[in-house]
């Protein structure tokens, strides 16, 4: 009973973040974006390990702006890690998280938001809807409430890899323009 409590509280959460949005969409590609935001769920190692070797490759090829956000769906820290983390108890009655880390996320602008969240964590899902980000790409998810501008569908099990050369073999059939339409919503 309190959960489905909780969870309505969430969504209300959640739609009103995205009715608050008022975001510049802009296509970006991984060759075309300067910052990169990446959420994701930091629980597993072998997830975080996937995406720190990501997160360099983008730093050291590509030469990016890269900013990590890792949710441990757990009550206390990992400990000393390669990137900020949340956990369970920085997280609100109604799922909205609080701390430094979430708001040092927020408080930039990226020209591509990566959100790996399989796992389905609500958190990652409205911190993904406040971030402020011209692309915004994620796994898919379950709930209609997002704000993603492509949404890839991967299979849980092929992990961060998988979604990865999804990610470079999508993105590199886009061509941004110019002269590209704006957005109003």
């Amino acid at each position: 009973m309190l959960d489905k409590l909780r969870s309505a509280f969430f969504r209300r959460l959640l739609r009103q973040t995205l009715a608050a949005q008022n975001r510049q969409r802009k296509t970006h590609t991984l060759q075309s974006a300067q910052s990169v935001g990446v959420l994701f769920d930091a629980t597993e190692e072998k997830d975080r390990t996937d995406v720190l070797q990501f997160a360099k490759r983008l730093k050291e090829e590509q030469k990016k702006k890269v900013r990590l956000l890792g949710f441990v769906d757990v009550k206390q820290p990992l400990g000393q890690t390669l990137f900020p983390q949340i956990t369970q108890k920085e997280l609100r009655w109604n799922g909205k998280p609080f701390g430094a880390a979430t708001e040092t996320f927020l408080s930039e602008k990226y020209d591509l938001l990566l959100c790996l969240n399989p796992t389905q964590a609500p958190v990652l899902q409205w911190i993904a809807a406040a971030a402020m980000a011209a692309t915004k790409i994620g796994t898919a998810v379950a709930d209609t409430l997002h704000d993603f501008d492509i949404v890839l569908e991967t299979p849980v099990e092929k992990g961060v890899p998988f979604f990865m050369d999804q990610l470079d073999h999508y993105l590199d059939k886009i061509v941004p323009t110019k002269h590209e339409s704006k957005s109003t919503s």
